[in-house]
């Protein structure tokens, strides 16, 4: 059975192709002085070794019945991807484009690819209504034609350009970018493996003034999410959701740019009314499902203000974000696993009701330079608000979008692992990170400097040779950790479990990357990682706390441990 639903997936893809060859061939004849086709893309390859992400190592520390909350060691992978951009030019004025990645990111040894996901802390962590978009990772599975089991074969845009008259309508599914990338980010260059995409409805205009300096405006209707269907193809057999339950994005554009100076902004609203129900949307510690929070309605009001300015080899960049309004989070923690025999004094899991006011605050800046004599230096910092109450009933914690890195392992690579407990002289290990794969709940400062050097003598062929370093590091506005089980249950004598400190750690990176045959480019970096106080968990009672006196206790392992990385990325562009 399987192997027909291969042969049937392999068949309609074979069909596809030979209709679009067809129809490409029956309107060269046609318009064959306008008609072109092209194709660019790249092909990656990421080697990743990586060792103690969790920081933690064993330890022969004990305590009761504590064992060690070390939960892996070294970890290494092989991943690549290749990636097409064709685009087919009917004239002038219409161009289609699209974007095929052939085993997306697929490890070595593996046929299969999850959805692209990244990862929120425990506290605060936010679960937005809608799918793809500005706040939800898009690249789902895609057909796998040879075992089904998805990834290899992944059509991630298609979309269509009319140039008129008026301006640029652009309709389909397409990438969508602004700024920095904080907030909108097409992951389109060479470390990026996420990257941003809506179905939508874009109109682009520009007006030239006499100065040469240009106003441009843009209006985007993206459909985040929706429910509906076609009822020529379902026939109206079940229940149709109303229109509203749909998440819809309205967004205004507008961008005044000069030879050396541009500044802009990419504001909107995000819409969505919930059932007004419980739904089950979450899940117990078993994988059971159980009732959730309270699918509300999302009425979401974003500000993306932008500004960037060039002066020789200088360049300055900021971007900040605001979002207010009101949304139905579904915000959930599961944190207290218990043994067998024992009541969870929590709900299971302990969800937040109901509609909450939003707001959060998102902003970067990045000042460069790039010198004649072979030096390239960036500074960069930051700040993603968070919330240090893991059921706060107004949301403040959201985060960059993960393709902006700011280090190599540091909001990149999810690190620590949450506190273990003591549940009636009972160890249970956290077994969660504490940090997110994206700047969240973060101030961040850093630099890179990478010097470049001409080889093109020594090595034939080659471009150029550049080393360097990147250090970075991290302070959490709000406590990553800071639950108050007292607080949550209402049994005094239960502790509140919190970060040692905010200072999230320093890392140091280092930097080789050279350039050979005008395409192809080879970079490794290799880094550590130094924890600070949010990776070492304490009972902020632990003094006067005793294991006997309560049926729940957090409890200390060892301190954390430096964590290291080394990164090998072949980049070959066409």
């Amino acid at each position: 059975m399987k192997g027909d639903l291969n042969k049937e997936r392999l068949s309609q893809i074979t069909r596809f192709l030979s209709a679009l060859v067809l129809v490409i061939s029956l309107l060269t004849p046609i318009s064959a002085k306008a008609l072109s086709f092209s194709a660019h893309g790249y092909y990656r390859l990421f080697l990743e070794w990586s060792h103690d992400l969790d920081t933690q190592r064993p330890t022969a520390l004990q305590q009761g019945e504590m064992r060690s909350n070390d939960r892996f060691g070294s970890i290494f992978f092989g991943q690549h991807r290749f990636r097409i951009e064709p685009v087919l030019k009917i004239n002038d004025n219409i161009s289609f484009h699209a974007t095929f990645d052939l085993l997306d990111n697929v490890l070595f040894g593996s046929n299969d690819v999850q959805n692209l996901t990244f990862f929120n802390p425990i506290s605060g962590s936010l679960e937005l209504p809608g799918g793809a978009g500005a706040f939800g990772v898009t690249g789902a599975n895609a057909g796998d034609i040879v075992t089904g089991g998805g990834g290899s074969f992944n059509l991630r845009r298609l979309y269509v350009d009319i140039m008129t008259p008026i301006g640029k309508f652009r309709l389909g599914r397409q990438p969508s970018n602004w700024g920095l990338g904080i907030f909108q980010n097409d992951g389109n260059t060479m470390f990026d493996k996420f990257g941003d995409t809506f179905d939508r409805l874009l109109y682009l205009g520009k007006y030239d003034f006499s100065d040469s300096s240009t106003l441009a405006f843009g209006f985007l209707a993206d459909f985040a999410f929706t429910s509906q269907s076609d009822p020529i193809i379902n026939l109206l057999e079940g229940p149709v959701d109303p229109v509203s339950r749909g998440t819809y994005q309205l967004t205004a554009a507008l961008v005044y740019q000069r030879d050396n100076f541009e500044i802009g902004t990419y504001s909107g609203v995000r819409l969505r009314s919930g059932s007004g129900e419980r739904e089950g949307i979450a899940f117990n510690a078993a994988g059971e499902a159980v009732s959730g929070a309270i699918d509300g309605d999302t009425r979401l009001i974003y500000v993306d203000v932008y500004s960037k300015y060039r002066k020789g080899p200088f360049t300055i960049a900021g971007e900040y974000v605001f979002l207010t309004g009101k949304i139905g989070t579904g915000v959930c923690i599961d944190a207290v696993q218990v043994p067998a025999g024992f009541t969870n004094p929590l709900p299971n899991p302990a969800c937040l009701d109901g509609e909450n006011d939003v707001q959060m605050h998102l902003g970067a800046l990045e000042v460069s330079g790039n010198h004649d004599f072979g030096g390239e230096w960036k500074f960069m910092t930051g700040y993603a608000s968070g919330d240090s109450s893991p059921l706060s009933s107004r949301a403040t914690q959201l985060g960059f979008r993960p393709d902006y890195d700011i280090a190599l392992m540091l909001f990149n690579m999810p690190l620590g692992t949450s506190p273990a407990i003591q549940v009636n002289g009972e160890t249970v290990l956290g077994n969660q990170p504490i940090t997110s794969n994206r700047v969240n709940n973060a101030i961040y400062v850093g630099g890179r400097y990478l010097h470049r050097f001409d080889i093109s003598k020594v090595i034939p062929q080659s471009q150029y040779l550049k080393v360097g370093a990147h250090v970075m590091t991290a302070w959490a506005p709000s406590r990553v950790i800071d639950i108050d089980f007292a607080e949550i249950t209402g049994l005094p004598t239960l502790p509140r479990v919190v970060n040692e400190s905010r200072w999230y750690g320093v890392e140091t990176d280092l930097i080789v990357e050279a350039k050979f045959f005008n395409h192809l480019t080879w970079n490794i970096t290799g880094g550590v990682f130094i924890p600070g106080g949010v990776f070492d968990i304490k009972n902020d009672d632990f003094a006067n706390t005793t294991f006997s006196g309560n049926p729940i206790n957090a409890i200390q392992f060892d301190s954390a441990s430096p964590a290291y990385a080394v990164r090998s990325t072949l980049f070959i562009e066409y």
